[in-house]
């Protein structure tokens, strides 16, 4: 089960799923975050990660040069190694040596079996040319979008993918609001906040989905994007607040369904959730690695928190038990922008994971959700 894709929405991005890839252990059951299902993970005054075997399946190669593969884990990881070893010290490199590696590894009596196994996307900024690229036998899907421009996905969950876009295309409306500097400056900041608003959208509907096991979405993507001096970088943080208001009952106010942090760090990427109260943690490896000992992360209580610089706030607007598509709002990606610390959270004394919003933001989201319902209300679902 995988999902990698990317889109070209003002500049190139790449974003991959974090999904089971290997089997876990006979003991445990396979989980998403956003619906855990098998085992409890009891949380203490130092919580651990205890993941399954997520793994990650984009890679920045060089900064010109990024690739995400889908597959049997070690066939991909053997081409993700091989790509790296021949140009993780080569910034500058031209087109047709990209494309010269992919035949040699295609045609290689060692790896053209394995090559055969995987799909592969790649994104560079060559020296001769911008330039996207599709390689292997997985199944692809494309599609020319008004909002993402070019998409192409990969993995058991493109088509749900494809279907978001297109979905998107047709039936929402988007408010963007572009800094200053506008693109010249910071160029990436509509790939950015288009990509995100998508995952946004994946995101709710893997809560709407009547069954666990939404096929698109892995409990969080990693993303590769191109920053303004056209090199590529790892979006390294970003927190997802899952909301309900219901326009019936406002002196409720904007309830918590689910909190999601992302993480990406040098060796793994991790997801820590709450979920109907309970706190849960979920980390990745790269496909590259083929250890089979459990990853365990402590984290310090101390310093912990949910909240990143990037906080996306998915808010389902419901009447009559009745929701439309949600209202999306996303902060922090200006780089000149104050975080704006939405929610405040903490470890009390008996170390569960307490979580405050904060009034003054909570006000304005509320308002905005109003606004929303009163804007569509005509053609609210019956």
């Amino acid at each position: 089960m995988t999902l990698i894709f990317r889109s070209e929405a003002g500049g190139p991005v790449l974003v991959g799923d974090m999904l089971i890839s290997v089997p876990g252990s006979k003991q445990t059951e396979l989980r998403l975050p956003s619906q855990p299902n098998g085992i409890s993970i009891p949380p203490d005054s130092s919580p651990s990660f205890t993941p399954e075997f997520l793994r990650r399946k984009i890679f920045i190669v060089n900064e010109h040069l990024a690739v995400g593969a889908a597959g049997p884990v070690w066939d991909a990881g053997r081409f993700i190694s091989g790509i790296s070893i021949e140009f993780r010290h080569r910034d500058i490199f031209a087109y047709a040596e990209v494309v010269d590696f992919l035949k040699r590894y295609a045609s290689d009596q060692e790896t053209k079996d394995s090559f055969e196994q995987i799909g592969i996307l790649i994104i560079m900024e060559a020296a001769d040319r911008r330039l996207s690229l599709t390689g292997g036998n997985a199944r692809y899907q494309e599609i020319a979008s008004s909002n993402f421009g070019q998409v192409v996905a990969i993995g058991s969950g493109s088509s749900t993918l494809i279907e978001h876009v297109n979905r998107l295309d047709k039936n929402y409306e988007y408010a963007l609001s572009q800094p200053s500097d506008g693109n010249t400056q910071f160029p990436e900041f509509i790939p950015l906040m288009r990509n995100l608003f998508l995952l946004a959208h994946m995101y709710w509907n893997e809560f709407a989905s009547p069954v666990n096991l939404f096929e698109a979405w892995g409990g969080a993507y990693d993303l590769v994007y191109q920053d303004s001096n056209r090199r590529f970088q790892y979006l390294t943080d970003y927190t997802i607040f899952l909301r309900v208001f219901d326009v019936d009952r406002p002196e409720d106010g904007l309830q918590f369904m689910n909190i999601l942090k992302y993480e990406r760090k040098l060796d793994f990427s991790y997801i820590t959730m709450l979920n109907d109260g309970r706190f849960d943690s979920f980390g990745a490896r790269d496909i590259t690695s083929f250890s089979s000992e459990p990853l365990r992360v402590r984290l310090d209580r101390d310093s912990f928190t949910m909240n990143s610089k990037i906080h996306i706030s998915i808010i389902g607007v419901g009447k009559g038990g009745k929701i439309r598509s949600p209202l999306v709002l996303i902060t922090g990606i200006d780089p000149q922008e104050q975080a704006h610390h939405t929610v405040l959270t903490w470890f009390d004394d008996e170390g569960r994971l307490s979580v405050a919003a904060h009034q003054q933001y909570d006000g304005w989201l509320q308002e905005q959700a109003m606004s929303y319902y009163r804007h569509h209300a005509a053609h609210w679902p019956k």
